[in-house]
């Protein structure tokens, strides 16, 4: 970027940025994704709900999905009963048959009642007219042990699993079918049974879903330039009229880094800094059916306490406006003593965009909301 540019930016991001960050600023390439002034969306234009509450024995809720089959939304998550991926971890899901305004009971998914393994997190997709989800088994936080592929069955109306793979690679919790038919699921991979962090993906193959997959890392070691290590790089990835973009998250440095491919995820260039002042959380990225990009995100504070919805325009990759989803300091009547909304995930149909989160309260628990967007209304 020019000499004035990088003044402009940094003197923004000052309060983000310590002596380190700056220094790996000043290294990597820097692309704008925000539009120099960006307008407000309605805030009329967002329904807010509860998808569920801490609850006996789930107290701690986190990674959630949503997706939608046949005119129904399923929403997944995993739980654990007092802290992060502690003790008894599975994965639970809940219905709705009214556009996300009322939920079925929780049901277990995938576990294991001896606590040997954790699972996490969910990933819908659907080809060919079925549906299937995708999670993670690890033997300890973070450390994968394999991937699953799962398929609803409609007779027994529940998820039957179809493979395990030892794939070190842990899943964000979005599936990207590409224009070109493909599907990539966005991740980040390591060694089996180890940490991940060396973003990644895994594309579909000529078998389609139920086949065999492909690996594809982002950057050979997850090392940036100033040779510091990526840590927790959860990736999402969005397609533009330029081709893929992955944006990704580094609790090493606040500096918010992206990757990007021309050929639909088989190889990527990267990093580069950007100017979406996301901080310390997952990122989630997507197409509207009208073709216009978004991206939700935390943003501005490393409290998660803060959540933005970002629009592009009908073309290109660039965010011209924005509407703030949750502000703590802005306390909305529908979230009683919510204090952080984080780990977003989203799917669009017709005229809404349903986006699910983690909502936190000040006790450390955790559940889950639901944000749902008019498009006719942005």
């Amino acid at each position: 970027m020019s000499e004035q540019n990088t003044a402009d930016f940094l003197s923004r991001a000052l309060p983000f940025y310590g002596e380190a960050d700056k220094r790996l600023l000043a290294m990597l390439p820097f692309r704008r994704f925000l539009a120099p002034s960006l307008s407000s969306l309605p805030e009329e234009a967002v329904t807010r709900r509860i998808v569920a509450f801490p609850g006996e024995g789930h107290r701690f809720l986190h990674e959630a999905a949503i997706a939608g089959f046949e005119g129904r939304l399923f929403a997944s998550w995993y739980t654990c009963p007092v802290r992060e991926l502690q003790g008894y971890t599975p994965i639970r899901e809940s219905r709705s048959d009214d556009g996300g305004r009322t939920w079925s009971e929780p049901r277990v998914i995938a576990d294991d009642p001896g606590e040997r393994i954790l699972f996490c997190p969910p990933v819908y997709a659907e080809e060919n007219g079925r549906f299937y989800l995708f999670l993670n088994q690890m033997v300890s936080p973070d450390h994968i042990h394999t991937l699953d592929l799962y398929r609803l069955d409609p007779a027994e109306d529940r998820f039957v699993r179809l493979w395990s793979r030892p794939v070190p690679f842990k899943l964000n919790t979005n599936a990207v079918r590409l224009s070109s038919g493909r599907l990539i699921l966005p991740g980040r991979c390591g060694e089996l049974d180890g940490f991940p962090n060396t973003p990644a993906v895994l594309i579909e193959g000529p078998e389609g879903i139920e086949g065999a997959w492909r690996m594809r890392k982002m950057t050979p070691d997850g090392v940036l330039p100033d040779g510091s290590s990526l840590v927790h790089p959860e990736m999402t990835v969005v397609e533009t009229n330029d081709g893929l973009v992955a944006f990704g998250r580094d609790d090493n440095r606040r500096v918010p880094l992206a990757y990007v491919s021309s050929d639909d995820g088989e190889t990527w260039t990267g990093p580069v800094a950007h100017d979406v002042p996301t901080v310390s959380s997952k990122v989630y990225a997507g197409v509207l059916p009208d073709r216009r990009r978004y991206l939700v995100a935390n943003t501005d504070r490393f409290d998660r306490s803060r959540l933005v919805l970002y629009l592009t325009g009908p073309e290109g990759a660039v965010f011209t406006s924005r509407l703030v989803l949750f502000d703590r300091e802005d306390p909305k009547p529908e979230f009683p003593g919510g204090a952080a909304c984080h780990y977003p995930a989203a799917f669009a149909s017709g005229s809404s965009l349903h986006i699910i989160a983690t909502l936190g309260f000040a006790s450390g628990e955790r559940g889950a909301c639901l944000f749902t967007v008019d498009l006719e209304r942005i």
